[in-house]
């Protein structure tokens, strides 16, 4: 081989290399966004399981109350006719 494509392949290899270094780099931080992503994924839902309690008793307590002020209702006008 001549000397001048000796020099274009290992300049070449020396190119190619930079740029699988630049991916390890931005592959390691695409792994850690990536985890953090999860991480801040399982606590929304987590929240979300928790307000999915709170809302359920929320509307059991309105509902009752709406069903207690509608009988009592109902009575009052049974009550004066």
């Amino acid at each position: 081989m001549n000397p001048i494509t000796e020099q274009q392949n290992a300049i070449s290899i020396a190119t190619i290399q930079v740029e699988v270094a630049h991916l390890k780099a931005a592959f390691s931080d695409l792994r850690a966004t990536n985890a953090e992503l999860d991480r801040k994924l399982d606590q929304v839902l987590s929240q979300l399981a928790e307000a999915r309690g709170g809302w359920r008793t929320l509307m059991l307590i309105g509902g009752a109350a709406g069903s207690l002020g509608s009988a009592v209702t109902w009575l009052v006008s049974q009550w004066r006719s």
